[in-house]
């Protein structure tokens, strides 16, 4: 939204016309284009931004260098506004890398930057040439996440980048690391004061007054070189009679003297007319011709402040006279602001609330949301800013600014804050769509409390939001029901609440099994998200859009439906979501060392994102891979991995994922008993909640039962997988089940239905390219494969690849016995501590929090399990609890 683009921050102040040299601090400031960041730190009043200006405007005529502005205030004060501005300011040097960028930190869910700055900086980085960018006001940020990030900007800076920064204050960077590399330039207070020499020049030459040295010299020491305050000093000798040293004697008694003199004298020798400019327009950030009439009710705003400005009254322009019709935007020096609000409050205070609503009316008419927002607050026009903000909600939540909503709506009286459906619903949304779905509730509530039965496309966007919260709860039921009541109600018009309620029907149908009604449904609701600007919700459709196509056994298509979101996110975090179907494709394909590489970027950017579905989820299939390289130690460590974090990060379906990978490397390892055990414990329970993968445990069932050798029941889950499969459409299910069950034909001795099996398998996989599932498969298959070469057909290219597969596969550890570990007693014990040790593990602690709970050090933990699973003879957690679980020790 332009109209909350502020874009005068963005704009180099002009030099004024009369300047005083300051040869010593310009000389400095050239230091700047050798180091990454200059820090000018010193109190308010002291000449950094003019300083600054000079030294940065010589450079730039000197050297040609690029110059970049961005002046902040406390409004900047939010990550995503503060990058978006900061990015803006750049975007003359890098328009293409900026404006991908920006359009990031316009989401309703901005990304963490630092990602993001990689892409800022590498496009900085090819541009070459040497850049100057000027934060001005720094100390208006606190925000310890933009501390951080602007650190990482620093410490990853090009060469040709050069950072200076204008504070009142350190901020909190690591300055003592910088200046002991000597990447640091320090400009402080001691070297911004005015000596004498520059003092004269400010006082007896840009002011014109007639001081003896000695007077100046008096004013120096008293204000010690203080730029404002010789300054106020300078505009109280101007209005006194001529020879008046007395008053030099009075100036120099005391800094706040010069102040409340230039408020007693100074503003009192103005025309009445001028005071009340000044007085009245003082609650203004920024200035201009037009909005002065409005404020003060007069004519002639642009006359004044020009005259003010050639007067040097503390009024500075801060752009170019083309803006605003002409007139340009001003601004008042902080101090002397600050001096005409205390005396506004003081003599008029009844009039602050109509200055306030009158700035309130203009910003609203010249399309200045924001602006117009604070000051219908702070003329406490709850009526004016209540309708602001319901009309604006959720435009402002769809550019990002997700943020200021919350603020505004509590400096609200709870009586209007009920009042306002729109901004509420609009505030749901962005805690949804930020992750914070526990927090959205409130406001659900309170949007729905104030909704009449005629608001039926706000009544939509209500059903939309409780079918998502009804999703993420596992009631499918009620969610597909309120998703049904929304997609009823909302206009096809809404486009933000369409693409939302669409999504959230899809994801029910998921959660239902219904895959080919659910595919169906996010065809409809990615592109609707994608036009609404909704990025996590579009890269969520594309995931669990591939995930479909998948167990639909559509390889390329599932492959394709990451291509697009895996481009549109680049480095942000969720497009570590599609990646990993993309990684799932891969492997498939055999593809081991791509797959490894787009596991590690996904889980490298969930981990930045803090989507730790993400990283469960990516454990579990990178420990497939390691399966497939021969590597079940290293799987089972990330096995592991996924279980501690289960309890709390991650849906069931994943759980089942993660259940049947477990259960394959245990198989592939001989541990029988042990893989029953955990299907046992947790099959059934997984096995109800896992929607689209709800067939995935009986087949792991079956796989175990034929490592058994109950055949019969093995055969029996197959053909119920089977034939769910072929009536839903799931090729990928298919084909496990039936290679599945041509091995349990072949251990029956029946050839021929085995070799069918087989036959069908290779006519649904050949298209597809699938190798990995036949590989995993095992010998079994291979041996089939082989006798049915030469009567394949058209299948004989296929089986050829296949076969040459098999030969380049990593071979396999020895398997263990069976009854390795089986039920009996323990050679060793368990001490009570190895025990107690035990029973955390079981309730999925972290190593480090056993440490807490027990008050001893990690390696001490790590001691006891070392022992315990010694005693045990296991490898790990999830082998460690199924064998506790059979000696009844949990």
């Amino acid at each position: 939204m332009d109209d909350l683009f502020l874009k005068t921050k963005l704009l180099v102040p002009p030099l004024r016309s009369q300047l005083v040299p300051r040869p010593r601090l310009d000389a400095l400031l050239r230091r700047a284009l050798d180091l990454p960041l200059t820090l000018v730190s010193a109190p308010a009043g002291f000449g950094k931004t003019t300083a600054t200006l000079v030294a940065a405007r010589a450079l730039q005529a000197g050297t040609g260098i690029m110059l970049a502005w961005l002046a902040l205030d406390a409004h900047d004060d939010l990550p995503a506004r503060f990058w978006r501005y900061l990015v803006a300011s750049l975007h003359p040097v890098v328009p293409t890398a900026g404006a991908e960028v920006a359009a990031a930190l316009a989401l309703p869910q901005p990304p963490p930057i630092q990602p993001l700055l990689i892409t800022l900086l590498n496009a900085l980085t090819d541009h070459a040439a040497p850049l100057l960018l000027v934060l001005d006001d720094y100390h208006a940020i606190s925000q310890a996440e933009i501390h951080a990030g602007l650190a990482f900007l620093l410490e990853h800076a090009p060469p040709n980048l050069h950072l200076v920064l204008i504070t009142r204050a350190d901020p909190p960077l690591p300055l003592h690391r910088w200046r002991a590399r000597g990447q640091l330039l320090d400009l402080r207070a001691d070297l911004l004061r005015f000596d004498q020499t520059e003092a004269v020049a400010l006082l007896t030459g840009a002011m014109d007054l007639a001081l003896s040295d000695a007077e100046v010299a008096r004013l120096v020491a008293q204000t010690e070189g203080w730029a404002a305050g010789l300054h106020l000093a300078g505009l109280a000798l101007q209005g006194a009679p001529p020879g008046q040293r007395d008053l030099v004697a009075r100036l120099s008694q005391s800094t706040r003297y010069i102040a409340d003199y230039l408020t007693e004298e100074v503003l009192a020798q103005q025309p009445a007319p001028v005071q009340a400019f000044l007085l009245q327009t003082s609650i203004l950030d920024r200035l201009c011709g037009t909005l002065c009439d409005v404020v003060t009710g007069q004519h002639g705003g642009q006359e004044v402040l020009e005259t003010l400005t050639r007067r040097n009254l503390f009024v500075t322009r801060i752009d170019s006279p083309d803006s605003v019709g002409g007139g340009g935007w001003y601004r008042y020096h902080p101090l002397f602001a600050e001096l005409l609000q205390g005396q506004l409050r003081v003599r008029q205070p009844e009039l602050l609330p109509t200055l306030h609503r009158r700035a309130a009316g203009w910003h609203v008419a010249s399309g200045l949301v924001e602006p117009a927002i604070e000051h219908a607050l702070a003329g406490e026009d709850d009526a004016q800013a209540s309708d602001l903000i319901e009309r604006h909600a959720s435009g402002i939540v769809m550019a990002g600014q997700t943020l200021t909503i919350e603020p505004w709506l509590q400096r609200l009286p709870e009586a209007w804050r009920r009042r306002l459906p729109r901004a509420n619903l609009a505030l749901a949304w962005s805690l949804l769509l930020r992750g914070h779905s526990g927090e959205f509730v409130p406001y659900l509530e309170r949007a729905t409390a104030a909704l009449t039965a005629e608001d039926h496309a706000l009544w939509g966007e209500v059903h939309a939001l409780r079918a998502t919260l009804a999703e993420s709860q596992g009631q499918t039921d009620q969610a597909l029901a309120y998703a049904r009541q929304a997609l009823d109600a909302i206009s096809p018009d809404n486009l933000f609440a369409q693409a939302m309620v669409r999504t959230s029907f899809a994801s029910t149908l998921r959660s239902r099994g219904a895959v080919g009604e659910a595919i169906a449904a996010y065809e409809q609701a990615v592109p609707l998200c994608r036009a609404a600007g909704l990025l996590l919700p579009q890269m969520l459709g594309h995931t669990h859009l591939a995930h479909l196509y998948l167990l639909q056994g559509r390889l390329h298509q599932a492959e394709a439906a990451t291509r697009p979101a895996v481009a549109a996110a680049r480095h942000h975090p969720v497009a570590s979501l599609p990646l990993l179907p993309r990684a799932m494709v891969l492997l498939e394909w055999d593809r081991l060392e791509a797959t490894e590489e787009l596991l590690q970027q996904a889980m490298a950017l969930g981990r930045a994102g803090g989507i730790h579905t993400v990283l469960t989820r990516g454990e579990t299939v990178l420990a497939r891979l390691r399966r497939a390289q021969g590597d079940p130690a290293a799987a089972q460590a990330l096995l592991d991995a996924a279980a501690a974090r289960l309890p709390h990060e991650a849906p069931t379906w994943v759980e089942a994922l993660l259940i049947a990978e477990q259960v394959q490397l245990w198989l592939a390892q001989g541990a029988l008993d042990a893989a029953e055990h955990l299907l046992a414990r947790r099959g059934a329970a997984v096995d109800a909640a896992a929607g689209h993968e709800r067939d995935l445990l009986p087949l792991t069932w079956a796989r175990l039962r034929h490592r058994q050798g109950k055949l019969a029941e093995a055969r029996a889950l197959v053909d119920v997988v089977l034939a769910a499969a072929v009536a839903n459409g799931r090729q990928g299910r298919m084909i496990e089940a039936l290679l599945l069950r041509a091995q349990l034909h072949m251990a029956a001795g029946a050839m021929p239905p085995a070799q069918a099996d087989i036959q069908r398998a290779l006519e649904i996989a050949a298209p597809e390219g699938y190798l990995r599932s036949f590989l995993d498969a095992g010998t079994v298959v291979a041996t089939l494969l082989r006798r049915m070469k030469d009567e394949g057909g058209g299948m004989k290219p296929y089986i050829a690849e296949l076969l040459a597969a098999y030969g380049q596969m990593t071979p396999s550890a020895p398997d263990p016995q069976p009854s390795a570990l089986s039920p009996q007693r323990l050679a060793e014990p368990l001490t009570e501590r190895e025990l107690e040790v035990l029973r955390l593990l079981a309730r999925g602690l972290t190593y480090q929090q056993i440490a807490d709970a027990l008050v001893v050090s990690l390696n001490t933990v790590r001691h006891h399990v070392k022992g315990l699973y010694g005693k045990l003879q296991v490898a790990g957690r999830m082998q460690a609890l199924a064998r506790a679980q059979a000696l009844d020790l949990l």
